[in-house]
């Protein structure tokens, strides 16, 4: 079912896009749950989430965009999730911890598959109160045991990260570094991290 004929012609990986989505559903579909799922190639805190094939020049949201879409999207979530690679970093869960309970994502590279949608959408529409902590659980599992089934599960991650928890219970000086490798990455200074990874390896 078409929700919306016509949006626009846009880049898909400018934050303006994103939020305006955001606005968009809040005020057509007011709820007092809400989940978002980033959908896409990622390439973690460095270069971020998604590629447009259409605008190729538009490049990747970075966590900077990212950052700024979520808080002009004006509201939080349930859950935020990357059916992507890489996005389980502690620069993005440090980030997305205004604006939602927790972050679902990979670690790793995730299979061509992605998420297995089926099952977790159909329990939490037959129970729209099932708790957040167990959607992201069924939705790790399922992804796991899709993808073992396809014969890729050696390789599979997906984590469920609290982020309030993340942020009281992370190491001070790793979240330090993570917070000033994050504004780094922002300014475009990437030699900077690079050396500052160099150093902590060689000690």
């Amino acid at each position: 079912m078409c929700l919306e004929p016509d949006m626009g012609d846009v880049s898909m990986t400018k934050p303006e896009t994103l939020s305006e989505f955001i606005r968009w559903c809040s005020e057509r579909y007011p709820a007092n749950r809400r989940q978002l799922i980033f959908w896409d190639h990622g390439d973690g805190s460095v270069s971020g989430y998604g590629y447009d094939q259409k605008y190729p020049k538009s490049g990747s949201m970075t966590l900077a965009g990212i950052d700024k879409a979520l808080e002009d999207g004006g509201t939080t979530f349930d859950f935020i999730g990357f059916d992507a690679c890489l996005m389980a970093t502690m620069e993005n869960a440090l980030m997305l911890g205004q604006y939602g309970d927790y972050m679902i994502a990979s670690e790793e590279t995730e299979s061509g598959y992605g998420w297995y949608y089926m099952d977790w959408l159909t329990k939490l529409s037959e129970d729209p109160s099932m708790p957040t902590l167990e959607i992201g659980r069924q939705i790790a599992d399922d992804f796991v045991r899709f993808c073992a089934q396809k014969g890729q599960g050696s390789s599979t991650t997906l984590s469920l990260v609290d982020l309030a928890e993340l942020e009281c219970t992370a190491p001070e000086p790793f979240a330090a570094f993570s917070q000033s490798a994050s504004c780094l990455i922002q300014e475009k200074e990437y030699k900077s991290v690079y050396g500052s990874l160099s150093s902590a390896l060689l000690e």
